[in-house]
C-alpha cells in the first residue's frame, strides 16, 4: 500500500491527533468515578470501615491534583524536546511515558505507587497536550485550521464520555476490577496513538527549520498536490514557510530569552495571550463542574447511582457542544466565540447558584432541576467555545522557532490553573456552598475586557501572516518577501473576493477581513502595527499588476494566473 496523500493524509493526521485528546479527556474523567469507590479507597489505605468515609481527604486529593503537576512538567519540557526531536517523536515519547504510567496505576499496591504513577502519566500527557495542537496547526491549511483543532478538542469530551459510561457499567460489578480496568484501559489509546503517529509525516515547518528542505517539500506535496513538488501551490507554500523562518533567523527568534522579551516580534505579548487564554479557560469554572460533577448532582438530591447515570448523560451533552466549533469557528471567528463562551458560562453559573439556593433555602424542588439543567448547559457552552479555543489560539500565534516553547508555556498555564481550581474548589464549596458558582460567574464577566482589548482575530490567516500581524514595523519591511508568496494556498479558496476594489478595501492579503475597524480595541498593538502588513501587500499587489511576462515564472505569479482558470486549481485545494 502506498503512502497516504491529499485529503486522506489530512484526515489521518486529524484523526490521530484527536486520539491524543481523547486520551487526555479519558484520563481527566476516569478518576471521578474511582475516588469514591470503597475497594479503591481500601487499597490506598484511606477508608474508614466503621464510618464508611475517607480517612484522609488531603491524600486522596493529592492522587488527583499531583497528576496536574506531572502534566505541567511534561508541558514545560516540550519546549526543549519538541524543537530538537520533532513533533512526531515528541508525541511518541509522550505516549510511551503515558502508557507506562497507566500500567503502573492499574497494577498499584499502595498510595505511594499510585501517586508516583499518576505523576508519570501526567508527564506523558503534558508532552502530548503541548505538542499535538502545534503539530495540527502546522499541518492544517489556514481556512480550516480552526476546524481541525476543534475536531481534535471535541475528542477530549468523547474521552470523558467513555470514562463516565465505562465506570457506570462497572458500578454494578464488585472487586478491584471496578477501578483497575478503567486505569488500564487508557494504555490502549496510548498504544494506538504511539504506533499510528509513525505513519504520519513530520511537520513541514519543523523540517524546514532544521534545513530538511527536500523532506519539507515532499510533505507539502503529499498534503496538497498529490506528491507533485513542482506544482505552483507546493512551491508557493514552501517559499512562504522558508521566508518566514529566514525572517525569524535574522531576528534571532528561537531562544527562551527571546520568548520572554518584547523585541521586534512582540513575543512576550504572545506568551501573555497564550497563557492568559488557558487561565481564562480554567478559571471559567470547567473543572469546578467536571471534577465535582458528582457533588453537584448530590447537592441536587440525587443518589450515587443516579448521579453516575446523569454524569454519563452530561458527557454526551458536552460532546455535542464540542462538535459545534468544527462548523462555526471559521465562520464566526475566534473573538466572537470567546465572547459568547464567557457570557454563556457566566449566565449558567449564576443560574446554577440560584437554583441550588432555591432548593436548599426554600425547599423548592424545581431549584434542583434548574441547577442540573444549567450544569449541563454550561458544559455545552464551554464545549462550543473555550474548550478548543484555549488550545487553538496559542498554537497559531507563535512563529516556527518559538511555537513549541510558547505552546509549552501556555499548556503549563493550563495545568497550573487546573491544579489551582482543583485545590481551591473544595474550600469554596465548604465555605461558600452555592455562592461558589456565583463567584465563578463573576470571574467569567471579569475576563470579557481581556478579550475585547487584547486578542486580535486570526481567522483565515496563515501562520506566516499571523507572524507579520504581531511583528514591529521595522521587521514588517522584511515581511514584504513573505507577503509576495502568501496567497499560493489562498488562491485555492473559492470564497476569496473577486472584486479587486472590495478585496483591497476589506482584506488582509486579498481575503475579506473578519477584524472590526477598531483594531486598537482588540490589541495593544497600534493600528499602524496591525495594518502595515496589509499595506505592504497592497503595494506588492499594485506592483504585481504591472509585472512583465518574464516574471510570470515565479510561484506567486503562476498561482495568480492559475487562479483565473477554475479548472486548474490543483488536486487538493482547501
Amino acid at each position: 500500500m502506498g503512502r497516504l496523500q491529499g485529503k486522506a493524509l489530512m484526515n489521518a493526521t486529524t484523526l490521530l491527533a484527536a486520539v491524543g485528546f481523547l486520551l487526555f479527556g479519558y484520563d481527566q474523567g476516569v478518576m471521578s468515578g474511582i475516588t469514591d469507590d470503597p475497594t479503591f479507597l481500601r487499597k490506598m489505605g484511606l477508608y474508614d470501615e466503621v464510618n464508611q468515609k475517607v480517612t484522609n481527604p488531603a491524600l486522596l486529593g493529592a492522587i488527583v491534583s499531583l497528576y496536574e503537576i506531572g502534566c505541567m512538567a511534561g508541558a514545560l519540557s516540550c519546549g526543549w524536546v519538541g524543537d530538537r526531536l520533532g513533533r512526531k517523536r515528541t508525541i511518541m515519547i509522550g505516549c510511551t511515558i503515558l502508557t507506562i504510567g497507566g500500567a503502573l496505576q492499574a497494577g498499584c499496591v499502595d498510595i505511594g505507587m499510585m501517586i508516583a504513577a499518576r505523576i508519570i502519566t501526567g508527564v506523558g500527557n503534558g508532552l502530548n497536550t503541548a505538542t499535538i495542537p502545534v503539530y495540527q496547526s502546522e499541518i492544517s491549511p489556514p481556512k480550516s485550521r480552526g476546524a481541525h483543532v476543534s475536531f481534535e478538542a471535541s475528542f477530549l469530551t468523547l474521552g470523558v464520555a467513555i470514562a463516565y459510561w465505562l465506570e457506570y457499567g462497572l458500578y454494578f460489578t464488585t472487586g478491584e476490577v471496578v477501578w483497575r480496568f478503567p486505569l488500564a484501559f487508557q494504555c490502549f489509546f496510548g498504544i494506538v496513538l504511539g504506533v499510528g503517529v509513525n505513519f504520519l509525516p513530520e511537520s513541514p515547518r519543523w523540517l524546514q527549520a532544521h534545513d530538511r528542505v527536500d523532506d519539507c517539500k515532499q510533505v507539502l506535496a503529499d498534503l496538497w498536490t498529490d506528491g507533485d513538488i513542482t506544482h505552483p501551490r507546493c512551491v508557493g507554500e514552501w517559499e512562504e514557510i522558508r521566508d518566514g523562518i529566514e525572517l525569524e533567523r535574522r531576528e534571532g527568534v528561537s531562544t527562551y530569552k527571546e520568548l520572554f522579551s518584547k523585541g521586534k516580534m512582540n513575543n512576550r505579548y504572545r506568551v501573555y495571550l497564550g497563557m492568559m487564554g488557558q487561565i481564562i479557560q480554567q478559571f471559567g469554572g470547567i473543572n469546578l463542574i467536571s471534577y465535582y460533577l458528582a457533588t453537584v448532582f448530590s447537592q441536587a438530591g440525587m443518589d450515587p447511582k443516579m448521579s453516575r447515570l446523569m454524569s454519563g448523560v452530561d458527557s454526551i451533552v458536552y460532546f455535542i457542544g464540542a462538535l459545534c466549533p468544527i462548523f462555526l469557528i471559521e465562520r464566526v471567528g475566534r473573538r466572537k466565540l470567546m465572547y459568547y463562551g464567557l457570557i454563556g458560562q457566566a449566565i449558567c453559573m449564576f443560574l446554577i447558584g440560584a437554583g441550588q439556593s432555591a432548593y436548599k433555602n426554600s425547599g423548592i424542588a424545581a431549584g434542583a432541576s434548574v441547577s442540573i439543567a444549567f450544569t449541563m448547559l454550561y458544559n455545552f457552552v464551554f464545549g462550543s467555545a473555550w474548550l478548543g479555543l484555549a488550545w487553538l489560539y496559542p498554537a497559531e500565534i507563535f512563529g516556527t522557532g518559538l511555537r513549541a516553547k510558547g505552546n509549552s508555556m501556555s499548556t503549563a498555564a493550563n495545568w497550573l490553573g487546573n491544579f489551582v481550581v482543583a485545590e481551591v474548589a473544595p474550600v469554596c464549596f465548604d465555605k461558600l456552598d452555592y455562592w461558589t458558582y456565583i463567584l465563578f460567574g463573576f470571574v467569567n464577566i471579569i475576563f470579557l475586557p481581556f478579550i475585547y482589548f487584547g486578542y486580535p482575530e486570526t481567522k483565515g490567516l496563515s501562520l506566516e501572516e499571523i507572524e507579520v500581524l504581531f511583528a514591529a514595523p521595522e521587521v514588517q519591511d522584511d515581511a514584504r518577501t513573505i507577503a509576495s508568496h502568501i496567497g499560493s494556498h489562498r488562491s485555492y479558496d473559492p470564497s476569496k473576493p473577486r472584486d479587486p476594489e472590495t478585496a483591497s478595501r476589506f482584506s488582509f492579503n486579498g481575503r475579506r477581513s473578519s477584524r472590526p475597524a477598531t483594531v486598537r480595541q482588540q490589541s495593544h498593538l497600534s493600528n499602524k502595527d496591525v495594518h502595515l502588513a496589509h499595506n505592504r501587500k497592497e503595494e506588492i499587489d499594485t506592483t504585481a499588476s504591472g509585472v512583465s511576462s518574464e516574471d510570470n515564472n515565479t510561484a506567486a505569479a503562476q498561482v495568480k494566473q492559475e487562479y483565473q482558470n477554475e479548472n486548474e486549481k490543483g488536486p487538493n485545494y482547501q
